[in-house]
C-alpha cells in the first residue's frame, strides 16, 4: 500500500513541527530538515500512484494528495520568508504561519495513513 512514504513524511513533519516548537531554533538544522522534508515529498509522495488503490478511495486519496502539494508549496514560501525575517516580531508571525502549514500537512497524512 501507500502508506510506507506517507510514514516517512509524516516523522519529517514532527521532525520540523518539533523545532519550529523550540524557543531557540537552530536555523541551520531547521533548514537541513525542511530540505529532507522536500526531497521526501518529491521522492516518494509526488511519484505515489493509485495502483494499489481501491477504487472507492481513489477520489479522496488524489483530492488529499493535491491539498499536501498544494500546502507543501506554501510552507516553502512562508519558509523562505521566515528565513529573510530580520525582526523577531515578523520572525514569530511567520513562525506561526509555518507552524500551521506543517499541522495541516500532518493531519493530510494522518488521514492517508488511517484509510
Amino acid at each position: 500500500m501507500l502508506s510506507k512514504p506517507h510514514q516517512k513524511l509524516l516523522a519529517s513533519l514532527i521532525t520540523l513541527k518539533d523545532q519550529v516548537m523550540m524557543k531557540d531554533i537552530d536555523s541551520k538544522r531547521l533548514s537541513q530538515n525542511f530540505r529532507m522534508l522536500q526531497e521526501i515529498f518529491q521522492n516518494y509522495i509526488l511519484g505515489a500512484t493509485t495502483e494499489n488503490l481501491e477504487n472507492s478511495v481513489v477520489s479522496s486519496w488524489q483530492s488529499i494528495q493535491t491539498e499536501i502539494h498544494r500546502t507543501l508549496r506554501l510552507l516553502i514560501t512562508d519558509f523562505l520568508f521566515l528565513q529573510s525575517s530580520h525582526k523577531r516580531s515578523t520572525e514569530e508571525q511567520r513562525l506561526e504561519i509555518v507552524l500551521d502549514h506543517i499541522e495541516k500537512l500532518i493531519g493530510y497524512c494522518q488521514v492517508i495513513l488511517n484509510r
